[in-house]
């Protein structure tokens, strides 16, 4: 009973990230609260409960991006999963939200598990993480943390994350995969590169001053754009062309020069964000989920990362893409990878919920 009956949570979820975008399930109760903060000061959260609980608890850590804990997709995801009994917690992490990739990001990431365990939890065995883009390297960073190693999360779930900062830098700029002695090309998103800028080119020295891009990026980044439109009028060609090959990811020569002197510059901070430095040493029962046609981090990083890894479980899927379900994929090829997805889920059900 418990087998079939995981298969039909798994059904529900899979069902409700289609469902659930613009409306909550009527199973679900959810609430607008805070947080003590690393500072103490009261920081947004949003908690969905589900109204028959069965005990487990999910954190849910959404990656890099303004939208933070409001992000349509980061509450598609919590519905999906609160409707099978599981109450998750989907808090604002303050550098997160700001784009900025600093180690202050780890020590938020820690604090919350720390507030969760202490709040809601007798038991560590129930509390589960997960992370989404680069909240999933952060999570697997976070399982190295001294009070994390001592009470471990029952299970880790990362999805669309990388392995190697570099190479999924270098797949921005080509959409090139090699794979199994093939050539796949998909269109990638800037959003990597504008981010690796808005974070860098004040750290660095490019024979220029950069604080009108910087500027530029920004309004760009949080979408006012008639203020980007304004700040591009004012600024020379050059510094122009820099702004649109970042946006359209043209790989021009300045372009790549730039993101050379980042990388050699601040290679320190970037591989502390890189899973390959470190990933061996993580220990936890970790599930992985990669889009095959992910245009942010290509599916290779994940097979490197569960290589890596000492204990994961590793599924590649023709049906995600970055931030949404692909609806390009034929009819027969869909309800194969939903078998996949399926078989996939039910085991970190198992692990993670007792389902």
């Amino acid at each position: 009973m418990n087998t079939i009956y995981r298969i039909l949570s798994v059904i529900k979820t899979i069902k409700g990230l289609s469902h659930y975008e613009d409306s909550s399930p009527l199973s679900v109760l959810e609430s607008d609260v805070f947080y003590p903060g690393l500072d103490n000061q009261q920081t947004p959260l949003k908690v969905f409960d589900p109204n028959h609980p069965n005990g487990s608890i999910l954190i849910l850590y959404p990656g890099a991006t303004i939208k933070g804990e409001s992000h349509p997709k980061m509450i598609t995801l919590a519905r999906s999963l609160a409707i099978n009994g599981v109450k998750v917690f989907l808090p604002r992490i303050p550098p997160l939200i700001n784009l900025k990739l600093s180690k202050d990001i780890l020590l938020w990431t820690v604090h919350f598990y720390k507030w969760i365990f202490n709040n809601f939890s007798e038991d560590n065995n129930k509390i589960n993480i997960a992370g989404v883009s680069f909240g999933g390297v952060i999570v697997l960073k976070s399982c190295l943390d001294p009070f994390l190693a001592k009470n471990k999360p029952k299970s880790v779930l990362v999805f669309g994350t990388s392995y190697d900062a570099r190479t999924t830098i270098e797949f921005m700029f080509n959409g090139k995969i090699i794979y199994n002695g093939r050539v796949i090309k998909i269109k990638p998103d800037p959003w990597s590169v504008i981010v690796m800028l808005h974070n860098y080119l004040n750290k660095i020295d490019i024979g220029y001053n950069t604080k009108r891009i910087e500027k530029a990026l920004i309004y760009f980044i949080h979408e006012k754009y008639e203020k980007f439109d304004k700040a591009i009028n004012n600024l020379d060609d050059f510094e122009k062309n820099l702004i649109n090959d970042t946006i359209e990811l043209n790989a021009s020569n300045e372009l790549n020069r730039i993101m050379d002197i980042i990388f050699n510059n601040c290679s320190n901070e970037i591989d502390f964000f890189s899973a390959k430095e470190w990933c061996n040493k993580i220990n936890n029962n970790v599930f992985i989920i990669h889009g095959k046609n992910d245009s942010l981090s290509p599916f290779t990083e994940s097979i490197k990362l569960h290589n890596g890894l000492q204990n994961s479980n590793l599924l590649i899927s023709e049906l995600f893409e970055h931030r949404e379900i692909s609806k390009k994929i034929p009819l027969f090829l869909k309800l194969k990878e939903i078998f996949k997805i399926v078989n996939f889920l039910s085991k970190y059900y198992k692990k993670a919920f007792s389902i």
